[in-house]
Formats: C-alpha cells, sequence, structure tokens
C-alpha cells in the first residue's frame, strides 16, 4: 500500500485546496429515527423545520468549503504555531510564524504573495535548504504558503504537486473528511467505515441535533455524531470517525463550525487525530478564523510524527 495514500488520509486534516465530489444520492433509509431532537428542535419541527430536509443540507453543505476557498482570493495575516513532540511526548521541534498574504488582480486572475514577517525556529523544524523535515509540515506549506506568485481565477483549479501525483485519484474522496464529512472514501481498508450516514454503520452512532448559542451568542443548530459508548474501544476497528459536530448559524444556515475527531488502530497504520474549525465572516464572505490540530500518524517505514498546531487568521485590510 503506498504510504502516502495513509499519510494523506490523515493529513487530510490540513485543508486541502479544492472539493471536486459533491453527494449525489441520499439516504435510502428514514436516517431520521436515529436522531434525537431537543425541545427547541422539536418545537422548530413543528414550525416548518425538516430534520430530513437539514440531514441532507448536512450532507451537501458547500459552504465550509467556499470559506477556505475564499482564503485565496484575500489579504489576510496568519499566526501560525507548530509543536511536535516524541514518544515520551517531550518536545522535539516548533516553528512559530507570522505571515501576510499579498492580493494582485492580473487581468481576470488573482495573484497572491506572501511575506514572513516574524518566525522563529526550534529543533530540527527543517531540513537543509529549508526542506520539510516533517510530512506535516510539508503539507501545512503546500496549503497555506504562497512561496512564490501564484495566479488563479474562482473558476480555475489548482495543479497537483507532481511529488504527490501517486495520491491524486484518492484526494476527491479524501477531502469529504473535512467537506462533506461522513460520506464513504475510496481508500484500501478503512473507506467504508467512514460512511457514518449509511444504514450498515449507523448502529455505531448515536446522532443529535440541538439548539446551542454559539460565539458572540450567535443562535445555531447542531449537528452531533458520537460514537456509541460500547464501540469507543481503541482497538475495535469498526469506526474511523469518532465524533464530529458541525455549527449551523440558524438566520442563513451557514456552517460557522466544525469539530471532529477520526483515530484508526490497525496493524498496518494507526492515527489519532482531533481538529477544530471556526469561521468568521469578513466583509459579507467566510474565511476560517482558527484552526486547530492535535493528534498523531504512524506508518511502516517512516517515523510517528505526533504534532499540535494551531492557525489564526486575520483580516488586515
Amino acid at each position: 500500500m503506498n504510504q502516502k495514500i495513509i499519510i494523506g488520509f490523515v493529513l487530510l486534516l490540513m485543508i486541502n485546496q479544492t472539493l471536486h465530489a459533491q453527494k449525489d444520492t441520499l439516504p435510502e433509509f428514514d436516517f431520521s429515527r436515529f436522531i434525537y431532537l431537543d425541545s427547541v428542535v422539536i418545537t422548530a419541527s413543528r414550525s416548518g423545520f425538516d430534520t430530513d430536509e437539514f440531514v441532507d443540507m448536512v450532507r451537501a453543505d458547500s459552504s465550509f468549503y467556499e470559506a477556505f476557498r475564499n482564503l485565496r482570493f484575500v489579504e489576510y495575516d496568519a499566526e501560525n504555531d507548530f509543536t511536535f513532540y516524541n514518544k515520551k511526548n517531550e518536545i522535539t521541534a516548533a516553528y512559530t510564524s507570522t505571515t501576510r498574504q499579498h492580493i494582485q488582480q492580473k487581468g481576470e486572475a488573482t495573484c497572491r504573495t506572501m511575506d514572513i514577517l516574524e518566525e522563529m525556529v526550534i529543533g530540527k523544524y527543517y531540513k537543509k535548504n529549508r526542506k520539510p523535515r516533517y510530512y506535516t509540515t510539508k503539507m501545512f506549506e503546500r496549503l497555506f504558503f504562497a512561496k512564490e506568485e501564484i495566479c488563479e481565477t474562482r473558476n480555475s483549479l489548482p495543479s497537483e504537486d507532481e511529488d504527490d501525483s501517486r495520491m491524486a485519484r484518492y484526494v476527491i474522496q479524501l477531502k469529504k473528511l473535512i467537506f462533506q464529512p461522513g460520506e464513504k472514501v475510496d481508500v484500501p481498508i478503512i473507506g467504508s467505515k467512514t460512511a457514518i450516514f449509511e444504514e450498515k454503520m449507523a448502529k455505531y452512532y448515536d446522532y443529535s441535533i440541538n439548539s446551542e448559542a454559539h460565539r458572540n451568542g450567535m443562535e445555531c443548530y447542531v449537528f452531533r455524531v458520537d460514537v456509541k459508548p460500547e464501540f469507543e474501544g481503541k482497538k475495535e476497528g469498526k469506526t474511523v470517525v469518532k465524533s464530529l459536530e458541525t455549527f449551523f448559524e440558524k438566520k442563513t444556515f451557514q456552517v460557522i463550525g466544525r469539530n471532529y475527531r477520526v483515530a484508526y488502530y490497525g496493524a498496518l497504520f494507526d492515527f489519532d487525530v482531533t481538529m477544530n474549525v471556526k469561521l468568521t465572516k469578513v466583509n459579507d464572505q467566510y474565511l476560517p478564523e482558527h484552526i486547530t490540530y492535535d493528534g498523531f500518524w504512524k506508518i511502516p517505514t517512516r517515523k510517528r510524527e505526533q504534532s499540535k498546531f494551531s492557525i489564526k487568521i486575520m483580516d488586515n485590510r
């Protein structure tokens, strides 16, 4: 099995650049009978809130993807903080920086460049010539750094890095974990275990829709999925998505936050990653505001990579 496929699955959580896959089918069984509704949602259902339509919207939503896509066309500052650990949970390398993205219009294309305003490197974070030592770093730089000018239009699709060409046929499916979480991905061994909306996987989960106040008192519908207590064991191998919650603003049904954990412990590879993403609205468009990652992955022939990172994005206009 190509080791980059497995690493790509785990590091997909670092937010890839495009989304080609769209959901074509909806559940063929009565999914609503699996969902717990709190009293506010029950009351709302009497006034027109439809549980099945809401779940369909969760699965088909593209607003979360669009928020990340918007980053490629705006100026912003970012505070980046990475820490890597060994098996004893000791710090082996760290990196902090403040970066600034610049935008320039050239005809129909939007061109972006990036400056590093401040930077601190601890330990062996890079190889020689600033080549990433860690695959996590490589993916981060690919997705959030513009080392040279990059030009594209809203309708253009960025090309895949040549180094990652062997992963290309998997990328479409892997992106569903962040942009369409809960859909089946075409990855050996674990692919079908991610399809948490299918009847064969539903027995492992508790589903709920609640009404809650999110940041700044914003009223939201929150869709949650959690592994049932009897299937929470790390070694049981029946589930990959361990928890998922998505916050929808009630007025617009825009996704404003998503938290999730994916984990798998097997003979060939292990990973356990938790990620939280918050969105914010700037000048009538949504952008990621804060991204956090905490976890590890380990496959044969490569050293275990355990890290935490935080990316804070700030509008600088």
